[in-house]
C-alpha cells in the first residue's frame, strides 16, 4: 500500500461548474513513501536556483505518450516533473501507471512501477470506483500542474514541487476540483532527468489555490507551456 500524504484544499467550482460529491480522498503520489513534518512557515520556501515564470520545455522522444529526453537544468526538471506527474497522475489504469513509471523512475527506485499501480487502484478506490476491470464510462481524475517551487538545487538532483489542480469527473456527478501539492524529487540518471522515492514530503504550509496573492506569499511561481 502506497503510504503518503497530498495536501488537499477544496476549490470553490463557481456556478458554471457543475455540482458534485467530493471524493473521500485525492491521489498519493506513488513516489511519497512516508509522510515528515511541515517545512518551517519561516523557511524560505523557493530556491535562489531558479525564481520567476518558467517556460516548459518539451522532451527530445514521445515513448507511449510520455515525453522523455529533457535537458540538463533545472528548468528541464522542472519540465520532466511537470510531464511525468500529470501523465502518472491523471490515469485510473494501473497497468498506465506502472509502464508510465517504468520509464520515468530512477535506477534506483526498484518498486516504482508497483508504487504506481497500487497508486492507480487507490485512486479508483478514493473515487468510489471499483478497484479493477474497465475504468467506467464518464470517469476520469486529471492531475494539471499550475505553478512550481524548487528546493534542495544542485547539478543532478532537484526537488520540484508542484501546485496543482485535480479534476475528478464522475458518472452522473459531475466535476470537482481540488488543489494539492505534489513533491517530485528529481535526479539525473540515464541522460534524462528520473523521479527519486522521496520520504521526506509534507508541503501542507505551502498549499494554496493557484495564482493567488497567497500561493505568491508562498513563493509559487507561474508554469508556461512549452511552445506557449
Amino acid at each position: 500500500m502506497v503510504i503518503g500524504l497530498v495536501i488537499e484544499q477544496a476549490v470553490d467550482p463557481g456556478p458554471a461548474q457543475p455540482q458534485s460529491l467530493v471524493p473521500t480522498a485525492i491521489p498519493t503520489p506513488p513516489w511519497v513513501t512516508s509522510p515528515a513534518p511541515a517545512p518551517s512557515p519561516s523557511a524560505t520556501p523557493t530556491s535562489p536556483a531558479l525564481t520567476g515564470t518558467v517556460q516548459l520545455v518539451q522532451g527530445r522522444e514521445e515513448i507511449n505518450g510520455v515525453y522523455l529526453g529533457f535537458p540538463h537544468s533545472t528548468v528541464g526538471a522542472v519540465s520532466a516533473a511537470d510531464e511525468f506527474v500529470a501523465e502518472i497522475g491523471s490515469t485510473l489504469d494501473p497497468d498506465r501507471a506502472a509502464t508510465v513509471m517504468r520509464m520515468t523512475a530512477d535506477p534506483s527506485y526498484a518498486n516504482a512501477p508497483q508504487q504506481a499501480a497500487e497508486g492507480a487502484v487507490n485512486d479508483r478506490e478514493s473515487l468510489g470506483l471499483p478497484a479493477s476491470g474497465p475504468v467506467p464510462q464518464g470517469a476520469s481524475f486529471e492531475i494539471l500542474p499550475v505553478e512550481y517551487q524548487v528546493q534542495d538545487v544542485t547539478p543532478d538532483q532537484v526537488t520540484v514541487l508542484l501546485l496543482s489542480d485535480f479534476i475528478s469527473t464522475l458518472p452522473d456527478q459531475g466535476t470537482q476540483t481540488k488543489v494539492g501539492v505534489f513533491p517530485a524529487r528529481m535526479h539525473w540518471a540515464e541522460n534524462d532527468w528520473k523521479i527519486l522515492a522521496d520520504t521526506s514530503a509534507n508541503y501542507e504550509n505551502l498549499s494554496a489555490d493557484p495564482d493567488s496573492p497567497q500561493a505568491a506569499s508562498l513563493g509559487w511561481q507561474n508554469l508556461e507551456p512549452a511552445g506557449g
